[in-house]
Order: C-alpha cells, then structure tokens, then sequence
C-alpha cells in the first residue's frame, strides 16, 4: 500500500464519519436530518450519485492503484507532483466541508428543512455560503489528482453540474424564507469563493 492510498483512505473514512455523525446527532435532537426535497429532486438526485460515484472511485483507488487503468488511466496526470497536490486539495475539501457541517449546526440538512431554520452566516459562512458544496467539490478534485482516470472526471463533473442545481434551487427557498437578510448576505458574501 502506498502512501497516497493511506492517506486517501484516512480522508474517506473521516469523510464518512463526520457525515453519519452529523446524521446521528440530528435524529437524536429531534430534527429531520434529510428534510424535504422539494423543488430540487434532479440536483439532489445527481449530487448523490455524483457523491457515490466519487467514494466508488477513491475506494477501488485506496484498495487497488490498478483501478486507475481499470477506469481509463489520463497518463499526463499520473504523477507524483499531481499526487501530492491532489492530497492537499482532499485535505482542505475535507476539512471546509466538516468545519461547515459544524458550523451549520442544527440547521444542517442534506435537503430544505421541513421546519424553518435560522440563516447562518456565522464562522465559515462569513466567507463562503457553501462550504459543505465545495468541500465535497474539492474531494472530488482531489481524487481527480490523486487517481487520474476519466470515471474519476465524470464524478468530479457530476458533482459540479449536481451541486450547482441543488445551491440554485436552496438559493431560491432561502430568498423565501429569510427575504432581505439572505439578499444582503448574498451580496457580500461569494457562493464558492470568498469575495475579495
């Protein structure tokens, strides 16, 4: 086993545990931790099978290199500086998006909530309104570097495409619920990035 799957693995089970967690903690103070999906079923419907077709490729990577060939080797990435890149990058993705599941609280949801929530602009949020979003983006990427095959740019490319319909769509439910508030938050504070 070489160093990138172990670190890798390590990412994807830290990755998991948060997230079963934040599921667990939910369910035990009374929330609906999957909420509703509402208008979004085609983003919510792509970013989960985008997200699975992402772990299906680290995980066939962190027990078997080979499965970069298996799944359409892109040999001009196949190197150790992309490798160590790509490790950083999951890193980051990984820690943005725990940090913003932490941070949302009990107002996170994998869907709208059934009941109305309080906008968080808190922490992470003061920088970015969807670190949770970019987090998994960036894991993606990472394993892109990581694990340069062609399935692991269609999870990257899914998950980018699934997760932008999915803020569009949240978008227009917070514009809603929270009015003038989410306006002004949005207006300073970038989607992805940080606004300069």
């Amino acid at each position: 086993m070489i160093y990138t799957q172990v670190i890798l693995g390590a990412i994807v089970a830290i990755f998991t545990v948060s997230f079963v967690a934040a599921m667990v903690v939910m369910r035990r103070r009374g929330h609906d931790q999957k909420g509703e999906i509402g208008e979004h079923a085609l983003g919510a419907t792509i970013t989960s099978i985008a997200s699975l077709l992402w772990l299906a490729v680290a995980l066939f990577y962190i027990v078997d290199v080979r499965s970069v060939v298996w799944f359409g080797r892109i040999t001009m990435l196949d190197h150790g500086l992309f490798k160590g890149i790509g490790l950083a990058v999951s890193a980051v993705g990984l820690l943005v998006g725990i940090v913003g599941q932490i941070t949302m609280g009990e107002s996170f949801r994998l869907a709208f909530p059934s009941e109305k929530t309080k906008l968080v602009t808190r922490g992470i949020y003061n920088y970015v309104r969807n670190p949770c979003a970019l987090g998994i983006i960036l894991l993606a990427l990472g394993t892109v570097l990581i694990a340069p095959s062609w399935l692991a740019v269609l999870a990257l490319v899914a998950n980018v495409i699934g997760y932008e319909m999915k803020i569009r769509a949240e978008e227009a439910y917070l514009r809603a619920a929270h009015g003038a508030a989410y306006e002004a938050y949005c207006e300073k504070v970038g989607r992805y990035l940080p606004r300069l």
